[in-house]
């Protein structure tokens, strides 16, 4: 039997590549099979790191700013004259969840930073943020001046400040550069469907907050240079995409098909017996367009088994077989401190 693993990381446990490792170790304590593994990620963290690996690339280093402006050490992958920035570095979702005062600064830096290493193609993998400023942040540390009705600057705007902007300037301080946007969702940049109703509670909003941010993304929205209120992808990372596709345009991409054309994914699909995916938590927000129901879709469009293995599954159901690490036997508290063990358990019930 041949057997695909295509995983997203376990968010906040495993790596896709650790995920991968775990799943073949379980599935051959039962049986013999030809596994490939195919470490994966649809713009969240990981993203740059498998392209990168696919095209032979590096890592480059710099200092930025995180979500609560404390100085950290992060990275951008490059091959060629292509950069790859994963939001998650910057702005990525912590244990603090306090969206209101969680800014992209650091994700603008990091831009900045391989502009200033002459990359002219800068890939954004856009997934995994705690932030919802709809991409402020990251225009303010690339040179947008954003006002308050006072008319004092806004140094470094989070989500608080979004319903208090009310002008905005931006210099083009990023020129010549081919932006694509790489997404896991293809959400709206406000709306019921938008980066604070849909994304926001996971990140620490109350529904006040929810409101406030929306409001406040809409407040935005009117002072940037174009209006991307209907643009598909404009709410992923917390507004990110939608922000700096309406200052530097660019190509709004599935981080999922990028990966996937890059990997040759659907011909390995169409080429194994059985197929398994997986991420952290598999539930409604997946089938928004997540990599374990695109995988799900396509093993169907070739006729193939598919089998989902995730840290928690809540409220979905696809796929032929669906493994959950959390259940009565396995407490979240186990799960999450013995991953790796839990995971390597919870493999050997794929073949079963």
């Amino acid at each position: 039997m041949k057997i695909l693993i295509v995983p997203d990381s376990f968010k906040g446990t495993l790596s896709s590549n650790q995920v991968c490792e775990c799943i073949k170790k379980g599935i051959l304590k039962t049986a013999k099979a030809d596994i490939i593994t195919l470490p994966f990620a649809d713009g969240g963290e990981g993203f740059g790191e498998c392209l990168s690996n696919i095209y032979n690339g590096n890592i480059l280093y710099t200092y930025c700013n995180d979500i609560y402006s404390r100085r950290i050490k992060g990275h951008i992958y490059a091959y060629g004259e292509t950069a790859v920035i994963e939001c998650a570095t910057a702005s990525g979702l912590q244990t603090k969840k306090d969206v209101m005062n969680a800014t992209s600064y650091g994700t603008g830096e990091l831009i900045k930073f391989a502009v200033s290493k002459g990359f002219k193609n800068i890939i954004l993998g856009l997934g995994g943020s705690g932030c919802c400023d709809g991409g402020a942040g990251a225009l303010a540390a690339l040179g947008a001046k954003f006002r308050d009705i006072y008319g004092e600057i806004i140094p470094c705007p989070t989500g608080r400040d979004l319903v208090n902007i009310y002008g905005a300037s931006f210099r083009d301080v990023v020129k010549g550069i081919n932006f694509t946007y790489a997404c896991d969702v293809e959400n709206t940049y406000f709306g019921t469907n938008g980066a604070a109703y849909i994304f926001a509670p996971q990140k620490g909003a109350s529904k006040s907050d929810v409101t406030e941010l929306d409001n406040g993304l809409k407040m935005l929205n009117a002072f940037l240079p174009r209006d991307i209120s209907d643009i598909k992808g404009g709410g992923a990372a917390g507004g990110i995409c939608g922000g700096l596709y309406a200052v530097y345009g660019g190509k709004i991409k599935s981080g999922f098909d990028i990966l996937a054309r890059a990997y040759n994914l659907e011909e390995k699909i169409a080429d194994a017996d059985l197929i398994v995916t997986g991420e952290g938590k598999t539930d409604s927000q997946t089938l928004m367009g997540k990599l374990p129901y695109k995988i799900h879709n396509l093993c169907k469009k070739h006729g193939k088994k598919c089998v989902i293995i995730s840290g928690a599954i809540e409220g979905v159901k696809f796929g032929d077989k669906m493994i959950s690490l959390t259940d009565d036997e396995t407490s979240v508290e186990t799960a999450m401190k013995y991953p790796q063990d839990t995971l390597t358990q919870k493999a050997k019930y794929i073949l079963q």
